[in-house]
Formats: structure tokens, C-alpha cells, sequence
């Protein structure tokens, strides 16, 4: 007789045999149970978890001739379950939708469907992997499942529920699988290497139950692989070896290193375990789960077998210094895809894990203990203080010692803070009458206040081509060239916005009105009456908008660099 895999010989036969998913078996049997079979199953999760054996298992209650009826407990000994165990039921239908995804493939299913069963009592069609179904034949199905005849039943199984339509999973009953624990995997390893007769350590078939990563038919792969290597009892070393794993006492060697913190040693671990061919990949991912489990076991969340030497290993390190190594490590496994040298991300990756969070001076910490370096021009109390109220403080201190007009002091202050602080801090007004003037002076400080704080950029790079020419009756007109058409009616849109900032920098409602005019550019020459107007006349205008910021004056002998690159 031809050899058969362990997880086909070993498939659940009736639904007491089903490990691990009893909300399923028991719903299903009590509706089997009750005649009340839906014509239409969803099965999902992960793979091995038993989606496909209960799927035969309903096709064989559903059929089973022992019984005149459905029934939960098919006998197995009829013509009916022999045929669906060894798959030549001619009315139990097994498409799998990864390599059958297409219409016309629905369309076949659904010319056969509306034919009653040939030899049985039902019609099973069992679609494993149905959200590998193309778009077209989702649509096509949709129609049968919406109203199959009464001899069919349709079961879906899928590892991506997200990705079947809600119209198809609205008309089918839904159930998750979910993934075995490793108490479960170990009961059903323990009853299959009883069937085989093998011998197999504790310590061996918890390694595969966590391997097996919660999936059933996995552990039983892994364990068929494992008792071709080994002639004897199968030990923990045996699947260590069969699977390319690091082992138990190689991973405590390693945490030992990183406790005590022994670069050297940790070189010369990095060096054994690479010479032995270790994979650097499965490596750090074994090192995540050792770290896991030694913080599980710290905090009394998990028992191990062996569970002194944990302890121990654990007392080692602090709660913080576990999570540390965990982030270490799992951060290296998943940048391993973009690095080729594997050597030194694992080398890296162990020297990054001695470093206790302790030892780790946090950035906001260092940048307070740092003592701060007097820049030129810019003090260095003032640059330590950086909050709002620190930054208003220290104007408000200033405009009082010295007044507006001294710009040179003003230009220190205002230097040694972003733009932000500044543009954010409201100017000092002696009463709620506002004239011109105080608004041509504060004009950029307003357009700054406008894209700084408010975050509106659009709006202050429209305004920015405006002078404000006129404030009569609470209206400020603002005046823009007729090359500047554009800007003129963007800022009239925006006028709520430009009010905004007028009233937080100047603390007065003011009213918009935004206008095309002939003058613009001479206003924009002269905009007040102010020291500007005795300076020696300036042709760029970057140094303008910085005079008109700081209230300055530029003497005889002050140089502009911008004048002579316009003229160079």
C-alpha cells in the first residue's frame, strides 16, 4: 500500500475528532442535528487549521446511509462515507479557487448545480481558497449562492476573509477558525507518535508545537520530517537539527552574554553560531521568542519546563531591559531583507542589546543637561527658552526697557527665536484704536502670523503682493498693483483669514476690502510716515520688508548686499 503523510492518515474522521474548534462542531452539529443545514458555509483561518476536514466532515453527515436523514455522527462504514474519505464522491465537488479562479470555471459549477445528485442525498461543492476567485467570478457565483437549488449545499473555505465580498459573505453562514495552542498541538502529537509508535521527548514536541505556529497539519509535516531522521526516541536536539534551529542551551548562552554585558563574548558567540551554519534570520527570530518567554516567565505570566533555569536567567535582567532586547532584535529581523551583510546586522544587533534603556540618555534629557554655547548675536538664555510664554515674557520685558523703534536690540531678541514664537506673540497697542500706521508697521508681522501659525500659506503669499494703503471705519483697504489681479481677489476670499491675524497680532476687528490701484507700487514705496522715509532710498525689496518688521533706518555708511547683486 502506497505510504500516506501523517496529517492524511491522522485527518479527523467524525466531528468528536476535531481538536481545538468546538464553537464550530458544536454549531454545526446542532443544526445538522435540528434539519435546519445552511446552503452556504464561509470557513476562515489560518491555514491547518481544519477548514477543509470539517467541510468533508459535513459533506459525510449530511450523506451518510446509515441514517434515513442527515445526522451528526456519520458512521464511516457506508458506501457513501468510504467514497468521501478516499475522494471519489462524484456529488462532494473540491474545486480550489488558486488554480480554478476564473468565470468560466464558475460557469461549469454552475451548469452542474442545477442537476440533482447523481448517488447521494446532497450536492457538496467545497471551494477551498475563495477569495483567490477573480472579480468576474465572484459576480457569477453571487447569482447560485443567492438561491441554490435545495440539493446543494456550497462551503467556502479561505485564509483572507477580507478579501470575499460582503454580498457573498452576507449569504452564508461564517465561522473562524481559529489557531491551535500549543497544549492542543501537543495532545494531538502525543496521539498520532502513539499510533506510529514512536517515542518522542517532551521538550521535542513543545519545540514543534511552537513551531507549528498554531497550525495543525504543520506539526504533524514537521513531525513525519523529524522521524525520518531519527532511528529512536526522538529528543529535543533531534528537531533541533532537523529544522535548522538554534537551540535551548545556544539562546541562554546568548542571553547570558548580553546580561553581562561582555562585548568580547559576544563576538565569539556571533563568530560559533555563524560557523555552524546557523541562519542569521532564524537566529533573531529565535532570539525574539527566548526574550518573550524569559519576560513572560518575569512577570509570572508563563511556566516552563526547566523552569529554574529560567528564573534564573531571568533575574537577570530588568522588565525595561527584556522589552529593550525584544525591540532590538525584532527590529534587526526585519531590516535583514534590506541588508546583505548578515554578519554585522547580528553583531550590531547584540552589542545594540547590552545597552540598557537606563544607559540611554533620552534626547530631551541631554539636551537640558547639555550646557548651552552663547552663539554670536544670539544670547544664550534666549535660546534655552523656547516656549511661548517664555518667548512673550522676554518681549514683553524688552518693549518695556527699550523702545520698539530700537531695532538693533529688537533684531537680537527676535533672532534667537523660530519664526513661529515670533510671529505668534500679539503687539502691545495702548487702546483698541488702531491707525494706520501701527498696521503698516506690523503688516509682515501679520502676514508671518498668517502662514506660521494660522497655516494658512496660500493665503499670506497672496496677501504679501498688497499694501495696506487706507483704515477708515474699521475697514483696512488693501492695495495691490493691476499686474497682481489675481492676488487681489484671492485675499479678498481670504479676508476672514487676513482679519484673523490682524486681530490676534493687533487685538481689533477689522474688515477687508481688497482693491486694484494704480498707486499700489508707489504706496508699496512710502507705506507710513516713519523713519523709512529720511533712510537712504533701498531698491531691493527684501531689505524694505526687513525695515518695515524692525522699525529701522539705514545709515549713510550701512551696506546692502542685495544692492549690489541687482547691480552685479
Amino acid at each position: 500500500m502506497a505510504y500516506v503523510s501523517l496529517y492524511r492518515k491522522y485527518r479527523s474522521q467524525t466531528f468528536d475528532d476535531v481538536v481545538g474548534q468546538d464553537h464550530v462542531v458544536r454549531t454545526i452539529k446542532n443544526a445538522i442535528k435540528a434539519g435546519r443545514i445552511g446552503q452556504g458555509y464561509l470557513f476562515c483561518g489560518s491555514r491547518g487549521t481544519g477548514k477543509t476536514t470539517v467541510a468533508r466532515l459535513i459533506a459525510k453527515a449530511l450523506n451518510c446511509m446509515s441514517s434515513d436523514k442527515p445526522t451528526p455522527e456519520p458512521c464511516n462504514q457506508c458506501e457513501a462515507c468510504i467514497s468521501i474519505m478516499n475522494g471519489s464522491a462524484v456529488d462532494v465537488v473540491e474545486m480550489d479557487a488558486a488554480s480554478n479562479r476564473g468565470v468560466e470555471d464558475v460557469d461549469a459549477l454552475r451548469d452542474g448545480v442545477k442537476y440533482p445528485p447523481m448517488r447521494l442525498r446532497y450536492k457538496v461543492y467545497i471551494i477551498d481558497e475563495a477569495h483567490q476567485l477573480s472579480a468576474q467570478a465572484k459576480d457569477a457565483f453571487l447569482k447560485t449562492l443567492e438561491e441554490p437549488p435545495p440539493h446543494a449545499v456550497f462551503v467556502l473555505a479561505t485564509t483572507e476573509s477580507g478579501k470575499i465580498p460582503i454580498t457573498i459573505r452576507s449569504r452564508c453562514q461564517q465561522f473562524d477558525f481559529r489557531r491551535g495552542t500549543p497544549d492542543e498541538i501537543i495532545s494531538r502529537l502525543k496521539h498520532v507518535a502513539a499510533g506510529e509508535g514512536v517515542e518522542i521527548d517532551e521538550d521535542a514536541m513543545d519545540i514543534i508545537a511552537r513551531s507549528a505556529n498554531g497550525s495543525y497539519r504543520d506539526s504533524l509535516s514537521l513531525l513525519e520530517q523529524v522521524m525520518a531522521y531519527t532511528e529512536g526516541r526522538i529528543t529535543a536536539k533531534d528537531v533541533y537539527t532537523v529544522l535548522g534551529m538554534v537551540d535551548e542551551d545556544a539562546l541562554f548562552e546568548l542571553g547570558d552574554v548580553i546580561a553581562s554585558a561582555d562585548m568580547a563574548a559576544a563576538f565569539a558567540l556571533a563568530d560559533r553560531l555563524l560557523r555552524e551554519g546557523r541562519d542569521v534570520r532564524e537566529l533573531l527570530k529565535s532570539a525574539c521568542d527566548h526574550f518573550r518567554d524569559l519576560l513572560a516567565v518575569k512577570v509570572g505570566a508563563s511556566r516552563r519546563r526547566n523552569e529554574d533555569r529560567w528564573r534564573d536567567q531571568a533575574g537577570k535582567y530588568s522588565e525595561d531591559h527584556l522589552l529593550h532586547v525584544i525591540d532590538v532584535f525584532a527590529a534587526a529581523e526585519k531590516d535583514l531583507r534590506w541588508n546583505e551583510q548578515h554578519r554585522l546586522a547580528l553583531e550590531m544587533s547584540l552589542f545594540k542589546a547590552m545597552a540598557k534603556p537606563s544607559e540611554q540618555v533620552p534626547v530631551k534629557q541631554f539636551a537640558q543637561d547639555r550646557p548651552s554655547e552663547s552663539i554670536k548675536g544670539k544670547p544664550a538664555d534666549v535660546i534655552q527658552d523656547r516656549s511661548f510664554e517664555q518667548v512673550q515674557d522676554k518681549l514683553s520685558k524688552q518693549a518695556q526697557e527699550k523702545p520698539l523703534g530700537s531695532a538693533k536690540d529688537e533684531s537680537k531678541v527676535i533672532a534667537s527665536t523660530d519664526d513661529e514664537s515670533f510671529a505668534s506673540v500679539p503687539v502691545e497697542v495702548s487702546d483698541k484704536s488702531v491707525t494706520l500706521a501701527d498696521v503698516q508697521k506690523n503688516w509682515q508681522r501679520i502676514l508671518l502670523h498668517l502662514q506660521k501659525v494660522l497655516r494658512q500659506v496660500s493665503a499670506a503669499a497672496t496677501a504679501r503682493e498688497g499694501t495696506p494703503i487706507d483704515l477708515t471705519d474699521s475697514v483696512l483697504t488693501i492695495a495691490f498693483s493691476p499686474k497682481h489681479s489675481f492676488h487681489q481677489s484671492a485675499t479678498q476670499r481670504n479676508a476672514d483669514l487676513v482679519a484673523q491675524a490682524i486681530r490676534e497680532i493687533l487685538g481689533v476687528d477689522l474688515k477687508i476690502n481688497a482693491v486694484l490701484t494704480e498707486s499700489a507700487k508707489a504706496e508699496d514705496a512710502a507705506p507710513q510716515e516713519s523713519k523709512l522715509a529720511e533712510s537712504k532710498p533701498v531698491q531691493h525689496p527684501l531689505t524694505n520688508d526687513l525695515l518695515t518688521m524692525f522699525d529701522g533706518t539705514l545709515e549713510d555708511n550701512d551696506y546692502d548686499p542685495w544692492e549690489d547683486s541687482n547691480n552685479g
